[in-house]
C-alpha cells in the first residue's frame, strides 16, 4: 500500500470551491452578527454549529475513493475468521516505500 501525496491540486480545487460558496453564501443570508453577540453575551443555549463547504466537499468527495464492496468483504472475512495476511507483500511494500522515501531525500548541505 502506498500513500499518494499528489493530491494537492484536488485539495486546492475543492479549497477554491468553497470559497467561491461560502462567498455565495455569504452575499445571499442576512446577516446574522447581532442575533449571534446577544446570545453569547446573555449565555443562550441556540448554539449553532457550521461546517465549511470544504469539509462537505471532502466528506463527499472521499467516499467515491473507497471500494464499499471489497471494505464489506474483508469486514467479513476478518469476522469470521478467514482473512490472511500476506506478509511477504506487505514487507514489500514497506520497503518499497522506504526505498522511494529515501530517493527522494536530499543530502544534507555540506557533507
Amino acid at each position: 500500500m502506498k500513500i499518494d501525496s499528489s493530491n494537492t491540486s484536488q485539495i486546492a480545487a475543492l479549497q477554491e470551491a468553497a470559497q467561491q460558496r461560502a462567498a455565495q453564501a455569504d452575499s445571499q443570508t442576512p446577516s446574522t452578527t447581532g442575533a449571534a453577540a446577544q446570545a453569547a453575551t446573555t449565555g443562550g443555549s441556540n448554539s449553532t454549529v457550521s461546517l465549511s463547504a470544504l469539509s462537505t466537499d471532502l466528506r463527499t468527495s472521499s467516499s467515491a475513493d473507497i471500494d464499499t464492496a471489497k471494505v464489506a468483504a474483508i469486514k467479513a472475512s476478518i469476522a469470521d475468521g478467514s482473512y490472511k495476511v500476506d506478509s511477504g507483500k506487505v514487507a514489500d511494500g514497506i520497503l518499497s516505500s522506504a526505498s522511494e522515501l529515501l530517493k527522494t531525500q536530499t543530502p544534507p548541505a555540506g557533507g
